[in-house]
């Protein structure tokens, strides 16, 4: 009886084409953040539990992958690639770092259309904080896109401290504010509205026209008009800076607020970003700024970035027809084992002229046939006693 053997959920197989598409916009990827001046870091993929379990890290026990170790120690399948980084560089580096990284992460929540095994590739500024910081991540935000070869997006802006503000202004607990930070997330006005007997209906109008908040420069100056403290004042002061140091640098166009984006609350502490394509129902880019993420290791180290999502970016450049195709193969070449390093030299030879050529452990014309009809290549070459044609 033949088994019928299926992925587990949430996972999937990435077959030749693909893969050379992701290899070719991963590479790019890193070729961008290593060009502005930041050094690639890797970290395991399992961690220690306790690494996730408390701080503004903390990762609920039910989302993630749990394996126990031979010592009994509980592991987990790393749910983001941050939290890690900001364990290296609090025990093992110096606090000030420009990192980037490629690597895996895993869920194991299955949320309808996401993956619960995930590809991001993003950077860490770690030790530096102030608006030309904010300024530095957003432009390489906008940079690492135009290097894959998509122009049509949005780095969408906001900043947690205009919601933390509003909240703070009117004493909301934390319960209530993890309720009301889901409501302003979903853009539920609806359930927004059914606490009203619950909560000051003032602020529940106030919180009720955030999602109206969105849009280019001229939101900030109606959000400025809503600032009840000098901490929702700080937010916006924070965005248009940033807004002025992206216009100097002629990348404005690709900028837009929205004063709804609260993200992980707890987790960010300032600015936060989303970068947003056209038909995609999801951000293929998040980040921010989360200055208390390392007072899990006793140290003060401000820090933001932003991770992109490598699957969510390969959809929008297929969907923008700017995904890298796999080229044809031109010339594939056997040998009679005596000829191999002659066939090595033609390759070699072939490709430095620009041709795509393979060399193919082919050692008779017949295997060469197999080969070249596999490649699906436009013409092979068998160096035996004569050279010849396949």
């Amino acid at each position: 009886m033949i088994k019928k053997f299926k992925l587990p959920k949430g996972t999937q197989d990435h077959l030749p084409n693909d893969c050379y598409s992701r290899r070719i916009v991963e590479g790019k990827l890193i070729d961008c953040f290593k060009f502005y001046g930041y050094s690639e870091i890797e970290s395991p993929i399992l961690e220690r539990y306790e690494l996730f379990d408390s701080g503004v890290g903390k990762v609920e026990l039910n989302k993630l992958f749990k394996v126990t170790d031979v010592d009994g120690d509980l592991l987990v399948l790393r749910p983001d690639i941050t939290m890690p980084i900001s364990r290296i560089v609090c025990t093992k580096l110096q606090e000030s770092q420009r990192l980037c990284y490629l690597g895996k992460s895993f869920s194991a929540i299955e949320n309808e259309g996401k993956l619960r095994e995930f590809t991001q590739a993003g950077v860490e500024i770690m030790g530096a904080q102030g608006d030309n910081i904010d300024v530095e991540v957003v432009m390489l935000a906008i940079k690492s896109f135009l290097a894959v070869g998509l122009d049509d997006f949005q780095i969408e802006l906001g900043n947690v401290g205009f919601f933390k503000g509003l909240l703070d202004a009117y004493n909301v607990n934390e319960d209530d504010r993890d309720i009301l930070m889901n409501c302003i997330e979903s853009k539920n006005g609806i359930k927004l509205y059914s606490l009203s007997g619950e909560m000051d209906k003032n602020m529940l109008d106030t919180l009720a026209r955030l999602p109206m908040l969105f849009g280019g420069e001229e939101i900030l100056g109606q959000a400025e008009k809503m600032c009840l403290n000098a901490q929702m004042l700080s937010a916006v002061d924070n965005l248009k800076a940033v807004y002025a140091g992206i216009k100097s640098l002629g990348y404005d166009k690709y900028v837009t607020f929205d004063l709804s984006s609260v993200g992980k609350m707890k987790y960010y502490s300032g600015m936060v970003m989303r970068g947003i394509i056209k038909n995609l129902g999801r951000p293929i880019l998040s980040g921010g700024r989360y200055d208390k993420l390392c007072d899990a290791f006793g140290k003060n180290v401000p820090a933001v970035g932003f991770a992109i999502g490598i699957g969510y970016l390969m959809t929008a450049l297929d969907n923008q027809q700017k995904l890298f195709k796999a080229p044809e193969v031109d010339v594939v070449v056997g040998y009679e084992p005596k000829n191999m390093s002659v066939a090595e030299n033609k390759v070699q030879e072939l490709i430095s002229q620009g041709v795509n050529a393979k060399c193919a452990f082919a050692t008779t014309k017949d295997d060469l046939i197999n080969v070249k009809k596999t490649l699906k290549a436009k013409k092979g070459i068998f160096l035996g006693s004569k050279t010849e044609e396949v």
